[in-house]
């Protein structure tokens, strides 16, 4: 069945769930082009995900409305807890149980397509702050923890009138064909599973509009000007754009569990994963790998065990 896990399931190595097309996203749309507007100015994704600073980045900036469950941009409440796309991912993960985790926007400038990727798994018990965000892709890529693994269904909905910014998807893995969501209007979403489907944003505008090497400041920041749009880093502007010129999309994500006892199970903490067991079930196939390294002393992710297993586990191409 789409969507179920048992306690001893594997994770399917593909989609969970077919991408759909949710023809009302929102009830209220305005409501949600403001939000994105009160959000301003964001910050660069670098500055957001807390890399080292002075990492440069694409163009491409975020804020969170919701996290861990939980609202902390002022006025998100209605859309965080929003029934459209909670029924559609019941039918679509076939799932009882529907919780809301998170939900965030994405500002992007003209840019080329990003790279296909996946987005971060969720497994029982690496939520919590023991695990650290760096050991989730790994996890993820290892196919290692795939018992614990969390089905999340990621509702995207985009406000952009410019050029190209589709929706390309894998749903069969990146050695077949890919498929575009394209041409939504502007209060449709697409919803997915996109922590096992490759997928990326394709193309946004001309490529005349490119800022130099597709990078920004770590520090850079989009604001919001009486015209549209801007990115300035340390008072110079690297680029301006009308209110059209910048793809906006707003992403939701939620946990989707079987039935009430797999939720209850979920807050319960049974069979969480913790840390050590973490690292042993990474030390077990390093072992078997003829890869010998002592364990971390630490999960901070700046020592050769953290290398190595980003060198071991590195995202699929």
């Amino acid at each position: 069945m789409i969507g179920a896990m048992s306690e001893a399931a594997i994770r399917a190595p593909f989609q969970l769930a077919p991408p759909t097309v949710v023809e009302r996203a929102y009830d209220d749309p305005e409501a949600v082009r403001a939000l994105i507007e009160q959000g301003a100015p964001y910050k660069s994704i670098s500055a957001v995900q807390k890399e080292p600073e002075g990492t440069p980045a694409a163009p491409w900036f975020r804020n969170f409305w919701a996290l861990g469950g939980k609202v902390i941009f002022p006025g998100a409440e209605d859309v965080f807890e929003n029934q459209n796309f909670i029924e559609a991912a019941r039918e679509n993960f076939q799932a009882e149980v529907i919780q809301p985790l998170a939900m965030m926007t994405n500002l992007n400038a003209p840019a080329p397509a990003a790279p296909p990727h996946l987005d971060l798994p969720f497994f029982r018990g690496a939520h919590k702050r023991e695990v650290p965000l760096w050991m989730l892709a790994p996890m993820g890529y290892s196919g290692l923890f795939q018992r614990w693994a969390i089905p999340v269904a990621s509702a995207i909905t985009w406000f952009y009138d410019g050029a190209g910014g589709e929706f390309e998807y894998w749903p069969d893995g990146l050695g077949a064909p890919s498929e575009q969501a394209a041409n939504l209007s502007h209060n449709q979403a697409v919803i997915a599973d996109n922590e096992y489907m490759y997928h990326r944003v394709c193309q946004i505008g001309h490529e005349d509009e490119f800022l130099p090497d597709n990078r920004i400041p770590y520090e850079a920041m989009l604001e919001r000007t009486e015209d549209g749009w801007q990115i300035s880093a340390d008072g110079e502007v690297l680029g301006s754009y009308g209110v059209g010129g910048i793809r906006a999309s707003v992403l939701w994500k939620a946990y989707c569990f079987r039935d009430q006892a797999q939720a209850d199970a979920f807050s319960r903490g049974s069979d969480d994963l913790q840390p050590e067991q973490i690292v042993d079930i990474f030390q077990r196939d390093l072992k078997q790998r003829g890869i010998r390294i002592d364990p971390p002393e630490d999960l901070g992710g700046q020592d050769r065990w953290s290398e190595l297993i980003r060198e071991t586990y590195p995202a699929g191409t």
